[in-house]
């Protein structure tokens, strides 16, 4: 829907460039300004407020992560110093507490509750078959809400397969570990994995009555999705000012790259150019380090392009295995994460989570690089990166370690280390991203109050 101003037509946010088997959403362009600008004098903020929600099995080195001084002349520890180009950007939390992952008399199972209850903060009901309960996820209630105005209500990204039944810790069934999106307490939302197939849900437009599989087929025998849209975004382009043509072909470029790098990620697989000690269904990366950064820039455009305002990304299921070898790291992770105080074990354990920040710094730079109205794409965003579990050898689900980039539409002053005072609930903290996102809630699972980081 447009909005007529007194100059001319604006263009609606909703706009696609379509072809045929191809729809490409818009990035913000100055062109739809105007309309922006009648949302807000019908007291709507000028830009929708994006919540991502990142998960990391396993827990971390404590005392390398978490800074000591408070406030904003806090020193960056040794894990957190890939941040230093981003630190005006991110708060440190410290004191949070997932009390849903802790056993309350059910024994064993930290690395299952801490996944299933991470945005719950609910405690999941202790089976490993039927009967599965945990609770509604946060990233679900917002879906609820602000999920109407885009196109997807969520989106829920992976980098490792999860069963859905069985057993995979100490009783607690597989649908724990491998999920953190829960559409209701007893239906996870399955993460999407391969990013070939995230990219094609974005920007492939199905034919009336086409089965996936065909219009997956149909699309792929052309070189480039913007083979299809190329003639449409041609007259769009001579419509626009000079700014919005820079802003638009920057887009489509980063689209193209993408697509590019899907393409040299699959031919590498079939080639057999890398190998791994296990097998990866088709279309994902053997090299993990890219696949994660595949997923962190389809995170991105599917922001950009306003096809979803919630999206998670679980790292690895709880208790994740997975080795490290191009880190120097050929052990299991959560082996390591069982480290008994030995140091080598600790110094294998530090290389796996300064890799990490390294992503999520990677993330947050390319979030700020993104023009969003008035501000940036990172400015209207709010990024929560963490784990259910703080140190993987005693299993404790308190002083979580977690990060949150972004400002939120201005709901978040960044740049600082807060600490909070023992047992706050992590809850607390998401009822602060509801809030910014403009879903009013007096309460979420065991919170007590919106934390104050404005």
């Amino acid at each position: 829907m447009t909005w007529r101003d007194p100059i001319g037509r604006a263009l609606s946010r909703r706009t696609f460039l379509r072809g045929v088997g191809a729809a490409v959403a818009l990035p913000m362009l100055d062109a739809m300004c105007p309309a922006l600008a009648w949302a807000r004098q019908g007291g709507s903020p000028a830009a929708p407020v994006r919540l991502v929600w990142i998960f990391v099995p396993n827990g971390v080195h404590v005392p390398t992560w978490r800074p000591v001084a408070e406030g904003t002349a806090f020193e960056l520890p040794a894990t957190l110093e890939p941040l230093a180009d981003v630190r005006e950007h991110v708060t440190v939390l410290s004191g949070l507490t997932l009390n849903g992952g802790r056993p309350h008399g059910d024994g064993p199972g930290d690395h299952a509750r801490s996944a299933s209850s991470f945005l719950t903060a609910a405690h999941p009901v202790k089976t490993g078959g039927a009967g599965i309960r945990s609770g509604i996820s946060v990233d679900q209630v917002a879906a609820a809400s602000v999920g109407r105005a885009t196109r997807f209500a969520s989106l829920e990204l992976g980098l490792e397969r999860g069963a859905q039944s069985g057993e995979c810790d100490s009783g607690y069934s597989c649908a724990y570990s491998s999920n953190i999106s829960w559409r209701s307490p007893t239906t996870p939302n399955a993460k999407e994995i391969d990013p070939r197939l995230v990219f094609e849900r974005l920007f492939l437009d199905r034919r009336e009555g086409e089965s996936p599989a065909d219009a997956t087929r149909r699309l792929r025998t052309r070189a480039s999705v913007l083979d299809h849209v190329r003639e449409e975004a041609t007259r769009l382009g001579g419509k626009l000012g000079a700014g919005d043509r820079a802003k638009l072909d920057e887009y489509l470029s980063g689209i193209r790259e993408i697509e590019r790098r899907i393409q040299v990620a699959e031919k590498a697989r079939d080639d057999g150019e890398l190998q791994l000690p296990i097998d990866r269904p088709s279309g994902i990366p053997r090299d993990p380090s890219e696949h994660l950064r595949l997923m962190s820039d389809l995170l991105v455009l599917a922001l950009q392009s306003d096809q979803t305002r919630v999206v998670t990304l679980m790292v690895g299921n709880a208790g994740s295995g997975r080795s490290f070898g191009w880190l120097g790291v050929p052990e299991g992770w959560h082996g390591l994460s069982h480290h008994g105080g030995k140091a080598e074990k600790n110094a294998k354990i530090r290389k796996i989570d300064r890799y990490h920040v390294e992503q999520f710094a990677h993330l947050v730079d390319r979030l700020r690089r993104v023009d969003d109205g008035d501000g940036t794409l990172l400015d209207n965003t709010l990024v929560m990166y963490g784990s259910g579990i703080a140190d993987g050898n005693r299993h404790n689900h308190d002083h979580l370690p977690i990060l949150l980039a972004g400002r939120g539409g201005g709901a978040v002053r960044p740049g600082r280390h807060i600490v909070h005072r023992k047992e706050t609930p992590l809850a607390d903290l998401y009822l602060t991203m509801l809030n910014a996102a403009g879903v009013e809630r007096a309460k979420f699972a065991d919170s007590i109050a919106p934390l104050d980081i404005s």
